[in-house]
């Protein structure tokens, strides 16, 4: 009790002191002073992209006293040269943004916060083998089912670095189911719903994600759609793994929305082509569902039929469902406007992980370890 003690007043004064509480592996970071002249470990950090949630994160670590941006690496031409504070809207941070990868590897850091537009394990694995810890908002949630696994393992195992996957979806959406199973004596099964309106995103998702077309052109389409969103049976699995659920099977349904009427603000999507798409991805044993993450995209409401959204979590985007001994309904609303929240939760969770991840002893860093990162506060 007395070790549980001393650790809760550690936890608690790192907190307070913005002082990382674990000393981190490989140690290489630098010592500042906070204003309190207490000595702060700055993490290292490189920026992998730098889309909208990577422009709120290099903000975050602009303004935080133990952190330290060290690179940034960009995909699009026109920012290569410039200065990532320049990209990021604020005062320049005398970080030049590179899309030559050997460069960006070669840079001595701590951890990379990867935000790719797609899952791409080829890349993560070799920021693994170069020692750099990666937290990402796009993936690594659990790809233990993915061919390239061994290779990711390998990597970390080999250079001590760890691997996270967050953001808010996945990510806050099935941490909140993992947590709230530890109100129960008995889980008999997990249910994920979500509805998110597409129409906060770029022209570019809202495309990939099959928003204008036809019923037919979509159902034709499906193999491409179910290796889109293949990553919520990572979920599904991860769920079951975490809360000691049995399953045996995996499979992944798709239903599509027609719109009301014509849309045409970011992409044109005509009455009766798609508007709304809901994805249901199970683990199930025996044929009965253990853990089920539904998740319902919509380009906007005005868009569908109200039977499309009275299907949807009753109360804000998210409702977390955990059947058992006692039973729980969890619910997430957003305050604020949507683009905002979504594009600083996402960025803020990774930023906020950053400690612990890189603390964290080599491999995949999971939700029953990570529930709660805290950074800023």
């Amino acid at each position: 009790m007395a070790n549980a003690d001393q650790e809760e007043r550690t936890q608690t004064r790192s907190r307070r002191d913005l002082v990382p509480f674990a000393k981190p592996k490989g140690y290489r970071s630098i010592l500042t002073e906070s204003k309190k002249g207490h000595k702060v470990r700055k993490f290292r950090v490189i920026q992998w992209f730098t889309g909208d949630i990577a422009c709120h994160q290099i903000r975050l670590i602009a303004e935080h006293p133990s952190l330290e941006l060290v690179g940034a690496f960009v995909w699009h031409e026109d920012k290569v040269g410039r200065d990532a504070g320049d990209i990021a809207g604020i005062e320049p941070l005398g970080v030049i943004a590179t899309n030559d990868m050997d460069e960006i590897l070669a840079v001595d850091a701590d951890v990379v916060l990867y935000n790719p537009p797609s899952e791409r394990y080829d890349e993560i694995v070799r920021i693994l083998a170069s020692g750099k810890n990666v937290i990402s908002i796009m993936g690594a949630w659990n790809p233990k089912r993915y061919e390239i696994w061994p290779q990711l393992d390998d990597a970390m195992h080999s250079s001590g670095s760890s691997l996270y996957g967050t953001g808010l979806n996945p990510g806050l959406s099935y941490e909140l189911a993992i947590l709230g199973s530890s109100l129960c004596h008995e889980v008999e099964s997990i249910h994920v719903k979500t509805c998110e309106r597409q129409s906060t995103m770029s022209p570019v998702f809202i495309e990939k994600f099959g928003f204008g077309r036809t019923e037919e052109e979509l159902r034709a389409e499906e193999d491409g759609a179910a290796e889109i969103f293949d990553n919520l049976l990572q979920i599904t699995n991860l769920i079951c793994e975490e809360v000691g659920l049995p399953f045996d099977d995996a499979s992944m349904t798709f239903e599509y929305e027609p719109a009301t009427k014509d849309y045409n603000e970011k992409h044109l999507i005509k009455k009766g082509t798609m508007s709304g798409l809901v994805i249901r991805a199970q683990s199930t044993y025996r044929g009965e569902p253990k853990a089920t993450v539904e998740v319902r995209f919509l380009i906007g409401t005005d868009w569908v039929s109200p039977e499309f959204l009275a299907k949807a979590p009753p109360v804000g985007w998210l409702e977390v469902e955990v059947c058992g001994k006692p039973h729980h309904r969890f619910f997430h609303e957003m305050l604020e406007a949507e683009k905002v929240v979504r594009t600083r939760s996402t960025g803020t969770r990774a930023v906020n992980a950053i400690p612990l991840v890189t603390n964290a002893p080599p491999g995949l860093v999971l939700p029953s370890v990570a529930t709660m990162p805290r950074l800023f506060g």
